[in-house]
């Protein structure tokens, strides 16, 4: 239960300012006297025109601020466990609506239980139940309220109030803060609502004339200004100060009904009242509920810069002599949060430890339930403040100050009174870093002298180097500052402290240092884990650090080449290992560099063989994608200029290193094509004998590396690249086997392939026409004849139907017939890089042979593809089968005799099944008309060569 009395100390610095009780004070007059703001200054300030109250925009602003912040105050602080309680047990203890419990069955319950006179006096209720009862509580004071029994609701709020005296359990105290503060707010509102109601309005509550916007006392009837009085002095009534103090904060708005300056009187009266509570928790959250409240009263800009404040007490103990205009709405923060601190301090003094033993928690878990205190009362403070306004608080609340001899307790030798750690910290946090970076070295010396228990100093310096990061301090001080800074970091023993500001000053170092403070930097960091214990929070810090590294240099290399970084990187280990592996293959592969570095080739790759050896049965298919893709892709950007061999001798590293995974195997297949390209390059177009070695080497690594891999898709395409590589480096020999290989995977294969249907086929058009595409520059054999290939090919299609069917099936043929085509020009579509290599044209110039087989093999493919069409059911796409026949064969071949028939009899069937507005159709049309063909009736399929 908290303590609420006047210390005796605190007392007698009042007398001595000319203070008058603020509890004997009339609550609902003006209170001008004493506090630690003088009263020459706050006399001064009465004197001018003041601005009237915040409107209600801008109390709505304030409230959802408040909503967001306290939804993550409850969030800190939620609790699972159950709450002992010993206040507000008949509120807490509410039967459930409708139930009753009989005479008889209440004393049946009091025989049964025999424990019930050692528990009485204290309930036991989960966190949940407590939230549910004080939102119940809230609700039926609203209603209370509505059904006019204001009395009633206001009994009941002062009840809710109390709540907050039971500080036993102080993990639990901020969700209870912000549940009874709900509760008062409630209360508050409804006061305002009933008074600014009654100053619009007559006897019988209909309205005059509506207050203006920014109203003072003198616009506000006599009527309302009575009802305002009756409730302050209902509420001064009250016998406890704590719940007292609750409930006049709660309508502290409505003194702009009966004050012109509410700051000079009830604000600096609620903040002496507050020396009177002991306990310091209860003390911390009095205050943030003024600091809440008060800023719907007095908004940042309320107040006026032009008249100096003179901050009497306050001065005087800090012994501060720079003259400074603060506005109202700071100068109560900044008295309520000094004379908070000086109970503060005793907390971490040790006055308090037995009571906080007593609640079950340390003193520094005790100290964290009070930062939202200082949070936010430090962001309503620095809220709109200007620069001399913030050296002001800087000074007052950062700076060591020394101590009265009243204060001091007889004890001159007592030190002065060092900044408290936690008090610095959100100063800091709430500094524009404009400020910050240009009073960096005042806040280094700030840090440095808080050491106590409030919050771990390298917190402080952590958010330092944040905050500097966001805006440069002179170039002058940079280094200075980061000198002064790891003078004190570099002797912290706790590897994750030190990590966290190393972590923090590492962008620091890469926006303002050379590369000198980075290495140095780098060996301290390896320093500290050599020492100390390696845990996950360091390692996590460590693993930060090595992604900005990686994002900061784009290339790769230059990070692996920085002193000591290898010798970092050896440290991870399990997860965060293999994290950082792959943040670091994801900058190779955004830079989308070359890596010809070996110790860069030799560290990724080794990195590459982690990650693959990382993937088993148990892996995601995510991971497994990625990982892949990242392999493949380093492998792709490898680089050994023109060391072929060394190149190729990688190649076969990957494959062994790699095995099981697809694409890395056809990445390396499709790389060894590219050096056999490479080598004719280089050799001018011309084989010799060592090139041919070695194009023979990568035609053999890749006819040993494709059969292994599962796709028969993946496999044909990867033949059919090899043996184009072959065929451009003079290997006729290897380009007919990979070429047969292909087909006879092709002939082997299991329809569908594990794929979709229409997929597979779409896939195996592409193959057949690609490879026909190859054909026409690929010469025939001297004794098997130059369609050699081509005949399996359409043998491949006769025995195999179903390999590809319908239109894609035409589309084959009609590249066949393309193919013959431009085979029969005599003029080949494509080149060949090497010149030592000839084509069927060449071999076969004027050979009476060489046409009459091509003329035989024409006939059959023409038949071929006649046979094909009008095998859909869709007569849409049989129309669409014939005109794809027509444009092939009008195409390729001289439209006359049979073939102008053939072409005429299909562009017949197309427009029978196709109506006449069909785009392909009117196209084909306009074509063949140029042609000179004309629809006039369908002729015998017969060869138009």
């Amino acid at each position: 239960m908290a303590q609420l009395k006047l210390p005796m100390e605190v007392a007698e610095d009042v007398q001595e300012a000319g203070f008058l009780d603020p509890l004997g004070a009339n609550s609902a007059g003006a209170f001008a006297g004493g506090g630690l703001i003088s009263k020459a200054g706050t006399s001064r300030a009465a004197q001018r025109l003041r601005k009237g109250p915040a409107s209600d925009e801008h109390a709505q602003a304030v409230a959802a601020e408040w909503d967001v912040y306290k939804s993550s105050v409850m969030q800190r602080f939620a609790s699972t466990g159950t709450i002992t309680v010993t206040t507000g047990l008949d509120i807490l203890s509410k039967e459930p609506k409708g139930h009753k419990k009989s005479v008889t069955a209440a004393h049946l319950e009091q025989l049964e239980d025999s424990d019930k006179d050692a528990r009485e006096g204290s309930k036991i209720i989960s966190q949940q139940e407590y939230v549910t009862r004080l939102r119940e509580l809230n609700d039926e004071i609203a209603l209370a309220w509505l059904n006019n029994e204001r009395v009633a609701a206001l009994r009941l709020t002062i009840k809710v109030a109390r709540l907050l005296m039971d500080t036993s359990v102080p993990q639990f105290y901020p969700t209870l803060f912000v549940l009874v503060t709900d509760v008062m707010d409630t209360v508050g509102n409804l006061v305002w609502d009933r008074i600014k109601r009654k100053s619009e309005g007559d006897e019988s509550d209909e309205l005059v004339a509506l207050l203006p916007a920014n109203f003072t006392a003198d616009d506000v009837r006599p009527e309302a200004k009575e009802t305002c009085n009756n409730w302050f002095y209902k509420i001064g009534c009250i016998r406890e100060v704590l719940p007292r103090i609750y409930l006049e904060i709660a309508i502290l708005r409505c003194t702009v009904f009966l004050e012109k300056d509410p700051a000079a009187g009830s604000i600096q009266r609620l903040t002496l009242m507050m020396r009177g509570i002991s306990d310091p928790l209860a003390s911390a959250y009095a205050h943030l509920y003024l600091a809440r409240r008060g800023q719907v009263l007095l908004p940042p800009d309320s107040g006026d810069s032009e008249v100096p404040t003179s901050y009497g007490a306050l001065s005087s103990f800090l012994q501060i002599t720079v003259p400074l205009a603060v506005p109202r709405s700071r100068g109560y923060l900044i008295n309520g949060l000094n004379d908070y601190l000086f109970l503060f301090r005793r907390v971490l003094y040790g006055d308090f430890d037995k009571k906080i033993a007593a609640s079950g928690v340390d003193r520094r878990l005790y100290v964290t339930l009070v930062e939202p205190v200082f949070e936010w009362i430090m962001k309503c403070i620095f809220e709109g403040a200007s620069q001399d306004e913030m050296a002001f608080v800087v000074h007052a609340f950062g700076e060591p100050q020394p101590l009265t001899p009243r204060r001091r307790g007889g004890n001159a030798g007592q030190p002065d009174q060092e900044p408290v750690s936690v008090i610095v910290h959100y100063m800091l946090k709430q500094l524009p870093p404009a400020y910050i970076a240009g009073e960096a070295l005042n806040m280094l010396r700030l840090i440095k002298s808080s050491k106590d228990v409030s919050l771990s100093q390298h917190l402080n310096y952590k958010l330092l180097g944040e905050k500097l990061c966001e805006c440069s301090s002179p170039r002058e001080n940079q280094l200075v500052i980061l000198n002064e800074a790891w003078k004190v970091v570099m002797t912290y023993s706790n590897l994750p402290e030190y990590m966290a500001v190393a972590d923090v000053f590492l962008d620091y170092i890469l926006q303002y240092c050379t590369e000198m403070e980075l290495t140095v930097l780098l060996k301290d960091i390896l320093k500290h884990f050599r020492n100390g214990d390696i845990s996950n929070a360091a390692l996590v810090s460590l693993e930060s650090i090595i992604f900005k590294l990686v994002t900061h240099y784009t290339d790769i290399t230059k990070v692996l080449n920085l002193v000591h970084v290898v010798d970092i990187l050896d440290l991870f280990d399990g997860e965060i290992r293999l994290s950082v592996y792959k943040r670091i293959l994801a900058s190779v592969t955004r830079s989308n560099q070359k890596i010809s570095d070996p110790v860069t080739r030799h560290i990724v790759f080794e990195q590459c063989r982690v990650l693959h050896d990382s993937l088993d049965s148990l892996s995601s298919e995510d991971d497994r994608r990625q990982i892949t893709r990242l392999i493949a892709r380093f492998v792709q950007l490898v680089d050994y200029g023109l060391d072929l061999e060394q190149h190729l001798a990688f190649l076969v590293d990957c494959r062994a290193t790699f095995g099981n995974m697809d694409l890395l195997r056809e990445t390396v297949v499709h790389s060894s094509n590219r050096l056999s390209v490479s080598t004719l390059k280089l050799a001018g177009g011309l084989s010799n004998k060592q090139t041919i070695e070695f194009v023979k080497a990568c035609v053999t690594f890749n006819a040993i590396t494709i059969p292994s891999i599962t796709s028969i898709i993946s496999r044909i395409h990867l033949f059919l690249e090899t043996a184009e590589a072959a065929f451009m480096n003079g290997l006729l020999s290897h380009t007919e086997d990979l070429v047969k290989t292909a087909l006879k995977c092709l002939q082997d294969s299991s329809i569908g392939d594990g794929s979709k249907q229409k997929e597979f086929e779409e896939a195996i058009c592409s193959f057949l026409q690609k490879l026909l595409s190859f054909l026409t520059l690929a010469p025939g054999h001297p004794e098997l004849g130059a369609f050699y290939i081509l005949r399996g090919i359409l043998t491949l299609l006769d025995s195999r139907p179903k390999l590809v069917t319908g239109r894609r099936r035409l589309q084959v043929l009609c590249g066949v017939v393309c193919m013959l085509s431009a085979v029969r020009e005599g003029k080949c579509l494509h080149y060949s890089l090497n010149e030592q290599v000839d084509g069927n044209d060449i071999l076969y110039f004027e050979d009476p042979l060489y046409e009459e087989e091509l003329a035989e093999i024409t006939a059959v493919v023409v038949d071929m593809l006649v046979t094909c069409l009008d095998q859909d059911d869709d007569k849409a796409q049989r129309g669409y089968q014939h005109l794809d026949a027509c444009n092939a064969l009008v195409t390729a071949f001289k439209v006359d005799g049979d073939l102008k028939t053939l072409c005429t009899g299909l562009l017949q069937k197309a427009s029978a099944v196709l109506t006449e507005t069909d785009a392909y159709l009117q196209v084909t049309t306009r074509f063949v008309q140029r042609r000179g063909i004309t629809c006039v009736g369908m002729g015998t399929p017969k060869c138009c060569v």
